[in-house]
């Protein structure tokens, strides 16, 4: 592994984000809002850039954090974050929460408690507007996971840890290439899916450009939850989800929804040592560096969309995941 490279990626990386942050410490495009800088926050977090972070934080307290700790303001969000309303809120938890904005992370984190299901520990994907039998579904139930074991909050972590756990368990008989995601009416899984949602709902691995970050976003979270609590089970049922992941189609390591399999990947490493996650880790960095445009962004990852933002938030999101594999390459046992 290229250490050196790795770095200096991270640096241009750093670079160019600055540079698409206003005076006023927003983040352009500012019409998008969340769909812009959900992700900023943890990536100015990894890389030191604490002054500009604050910045950032104070626009978002003065424009964006409502009462009840919603973080929304006058922006309108786009498709995919309306239908998957708390990832963006726990992206900034988590980026606030390592830079000590309390003033943004604890209510912020107390509103998306508000919102896990009472029985499943599941959390609810359309957010507030959601009802008791809505959806729930693994890619946000991982992420808010994440949030709430930032903030210290492990009995909701716990819960969302066991939604997780379950969900495996869940699986059709004989379904080994497919992996459902999510459920309604508490929890009934959903199978039958119109073709225009498929991915939404279920990573095919007999198919290329599938939505890969969402078992590694399960596999990341539960290995960190194994790391918090040192429970067999959470490291079980994470490298459950990235033995799936390994089973898919050959694009899995490379594709523009590959960036959290690395993640996850680091995460792993640096629980058990383990030279396959090593080498996992390592092929999606190396692809990941590969994205890299000359002048230091990337395109589009997990949550693109083909809006403007994308730019802002693939970049951040690269950040963050090529920060967790320096730290795994230096801390692995």
């Amino acid at each position: 592994m290229d250490i050196k490279r790795y770095r200096q990626a991270t640096i241009a990386g750093t670079k160019w984000l600055l540079s698409q942050q206003n005076e006023d410490g927003s983040f352009r495009p500012v019409r998008l809002g969340v769909a812009t800088f959900h992700k900023v926050l943890m990536a100015l977090a990894v890389m030191g850039q604490v002054e500009r972070a604050a910045r950032l934080c104070s626009w978002i307290q003065a424009n964006c954090l409502d009462e009840e700790g919603d973080i929304g303001g006058h922006f309108p969000r786009t498709p995919l974050h309306q239908s998957h309303y708390l990832l963006a809120n726990s992206w900034v938890v988590c980026g606030a929460h390592r830079l000590g904005q309390f003033g943004i992370s604890i209510p912020a984190a107390s509103f998306l408690a508000t919102l896990q299901h009472p029985e499943t520990g599941g959390f609810f994907s359309i957010g507030p507007s959601a009802g008791f039998d809505d959806e729930q579904d693994a890619l946000t139930t991982a992420t808010v996971g994440l949030a709430m074991l930032h903030t210290g909050n492990l009995e909701a972590a716990a819960s969302a840890a066991e939604f997780l756990i379950w969900l495996l368990d869940e699986q059709p008989a004989g379904a080994d290439t497919h992996l459902f995601y999510a459920v309604r009416n508490g929890q009934t899984l959903i199978t039958t899916i119109p073709d225009a949602m498929l991915k939404m709902y279920l990573v095919d691995a007999t198919k290329p450009e599938q939505w890969y970050h969402v078992p590694a976003m399960a596999a990341g979270f539960l290995g960190l939850m194994y790391e918090a609590t040192g429970e067999r089970k959470y490291l079980d049922a994470a490298q459950a989800y990235m033995t799936f992941i390994a089973g898919c189609s050959d694009d899995r390591y490379s594709s523009e929804r590959s960036a959290f399999v690395g993640w996850a990947a680091a995460v792993l490493y640096t629980a058990t040592g383990s030279t396959s996650y090593a080498q996992t880790t390592e092929e999606v960095g190396n692809n990941l560096l590969e994205m890299q445009l000359s002048n230091g962004s990337w395109l589009m990852l997990s949550m693109g969309e083909n809006e403007e933002s994308d730019v802002v938030d693939a970049t951040a999101e690269a950040l963050i995941v090529l920060t967790q594999i320096l730290q795994a390459f230096a801390t692995a046992i």
